[in-house]
C-alpha cells in the first residue's frame, strides 16, 4: 500500500519546512519521488483481477498433507525399529518372571451380592437354630427364648 501522495513542489516532514522557514532567499529543493509513487496510473482498476488458481492450490494442499503422513509413518517405523532392536538386546525372561501371578487372599469378591446373602442365611440359620455351644450350654432360637422368659421375672429367684 503506498501512502498518500504529495503534490510536486510541496516537501514533507516539519525539518524541512522549519528549514524552509528559516531561509526564504533560496528556494526549496524538491525531493525526487519514490519509485514506488507511479507518474500516471497503470492500466486496469489497481487491485488483483485474477481469481486464486485453484488447481494450483489444491496441489499445494496436497502435497502439505502427504508430507505430513509420510514423517508420521516414518516416525512411527522408526519408534518402531528402536523398541524392536531393544528388546532383542534384552535377555530372555526366565520362567519365574512370566509365571502367572495369584495374590494372596483375602481375594475381591466375585459376587458380593451372593456372598452377603450366603453370610445372612448361615446368621439367619444360627439365630434361628438349636446347637450346642463350646462352654457346653444350648442355644435355642430367639422366638422360644421369648416365650420362655415372657412372665416371668428375669431376677433370679432368692
Amino acid at each position: 500500500m503506498s501512502g498518500p501522495r504529495m503534490p510536486p513542489g510541496r516537501t514533507g516532514g516539519l525539518v524541512q519546512a522549519i528549514l524552509a522557514g528559516l531561509s526564504p532567499r533560496r528556494p526549496p529543493v524538491p525531493e525526487p519521488e519514490p519509485a514506488h509513487w507511479p507518474e500516471a496510473p497503470r492500466e486496469g482498476p489497481g487491485y488483483e483481477t485474477e481469481d486464486v488458481d485453484v488447481r494450483r492450490t489444491g496441489l499445494v494442499m496436497a502435497g502439505l498433507a502427504a508430507s505430513a503422513l509420510v514423517a508420521v509413518a516414518l516416525m512411527l517405523w522408526l519408534m518402531h525399529a528402536f523398541t524392536a532392536g531393544q528388546r532383542r538386546a534384552l535377555p530372555p525372561l526366565t520362567p519365574q518372571q512370566t509365571a502367572v501371578l495369584k495374590p494372596p487372599p483375602p481375594n475381591l469378591q466375585a459376587d458380593p451380592y451372593a456372598d452377603i446373602a450366603r453370610e445372612r442365611a448361615a446368621e439367619r440359620g444360627r439365630l434361628d437354630g438349636y446347637a450346642l455351644t463350646e462352654a457346653g450350654r444350648a442355644r435355642i432360637p430367639i422366638g422360644r427364648a421369648m416365650e420362655l422368659v415372657t412372665g416371668r421375672p428375669l431376677d433370679p429367684a432368692r
